[in-house]
């Protein structure tokens, strides 16, 4: 068994998934200083700093607040040794565990860096921010695919981030929502299986944006 942190904005059948699957199902407290989007979304208040199941979790220790990019300290994402964000707001305490780890760091212009990738494996990204995808074209070993922008919902935005409606959980990505209502659905579907990992998404349901699934090993 395994703890799994989602948001209160999660779809009741992800949380009874994760709990049948016997995962301890941990709802993020909801943020007061944030917009109600986004107010219990994981990815502001913790960084899994790697993409396999055991890859360590730090915690934010103080509530974040205000609008972006103050809101985004922790919103970085790490595969096997890369950690990619905007570096100029990342938490000190995230700095301090990737240099600890010995993690190369990659400078975007995204913040909201986790939420913006759906990490697979230690080198493999699903994005649809063409400025993430650009940097990472440069490094022979992050393997990117390039998925088209929207059709992830985020309650008062345009759209919300594909890496925001979803997570790995051991040997599976989850996705809090149907990929069949993204037009590269079958893509990003085959890019996981590809890679030796399940998929688990749940049919009718619009994909939502929750600020990512989280396990703490």
């Amino acid at each position: 068994m395994s703890i799994v942190y989602i948001s209160g904005h999660a779809y009741p059948e992800l949380h009874s998934y994760l709990k049948s699957a016997g995962h301890k199902v941990v709802t993020v407290p909801e943020n007061s200083y944030l917009e109600t989007a986004i107010n219990s979304h994981p990815d502001l208040v913790m960084c899994k700093m790697g993409s396999l199941p055991n890859s360590p979790v730090i915690f934010s220790n103080s509530a974040p607040r205000g609008g972006y990019p103050d809101n985004a300290a922790f919103c970085a994402v790490a595969t096997g040794k890369y950690l990619i964000h905007r570096l100029d707001i990342t938490s000190h305490l995230i700095l301090s565990k990737a240099k600890e780890m010995g993690f190369k760091l990659i400078d975007v212009r995204q913040g909201y860096a986790k939420c913006s990738c759906v990490a697979v494996d230690d080198n493999s990204i699903i994005t649809a921010d063409r400025g993430i995808a650009t940097v990472l074209s440069k490094y022979d070993d992050i393997h990117v695919l390039l998925i088209t922008p929207g059709y992830v919902e985020l309650p008062g935005y345009k759209y919300g981030f594909m890496g925001g409606a979803s997570g790995r959980v051991y040997d599976e990505i989850i996705f809090n929502g149907s990929l069949e209502s993204h037009p590269d659905g079958e893509a990003i579907r085959k890019f996981i299986i590809s890679r030796k990992l399940k998929v688990r998404d749940f049919p009718g349901l619009p994909l939502r944006d929750i600020g990512s699934i989280i396990q703490a090993a």
